[in-house]
């Protein structure tokens, strides 16, 4: 019985350990392309209008995701399809939701679906920057 135990037991100290080991090999290679780390953000669609969730943006030469905790939440969005609404400052009953007041709220839409973003102001500025750059691999003739 004991012995019966004992392998159970490092049996299950083992898939843990490979699990671990998978999900940090998940988050090196799953973070390759990013042109800055990931920035915290808080998200709402805002076609519901619903509760403001925290997690991540995350953006490469060519797309833009969210990771909220557990896991992918949004996206990935296509950058040369993305709009960015007229920002404003988080404050009042939205600063109560997201428990920070001070921060850059944004509306973006993509194709048919909106939702919104509240960022700090340095990550909307570099989000900004990316949405309103030209995309990777365009020739200026495309450029309007």
């Amino acid at each position: 019985m004991s012995e019966s135990l004992v392998l159970v037991l490092l049996a299950a100290v083992g898939a843990l350990v490979l699990l671990g080991l998978g999900l940090v090999m998940f988050r090196i290679f799953g973070d390759q392309g990013l042109i800055c780390p990931p920035m915290p953000v808080a998200y709402r669609s805002s076609a519901s209008q619903g509760a403001w969730r925290r997690g991540t943006l995350r953006f490469t030469e060519d797309r833009l995701a969210l990771r909220g905790p557990g896991g992918l939440s949004g996206g990935p969005w296509m950058r040369g399809n993305l709009d960015l609404g007229v920002a404003g400052t988080v404050n009042g009953e939205t600063a109560r939701e997201i428990g920070r007041a001070g921060l850059i709220e944004v509306p973006v839409v993509y194709g048919t679906s909106s939702f919104d973003l509240a960022l700090d102001e340095e990550h909307y500025t570099a989000l900004r920057a990316w949405v309103e750059a030209v995309p990777p691999g365009w020739m200026s003739s495309n450029v309007a």
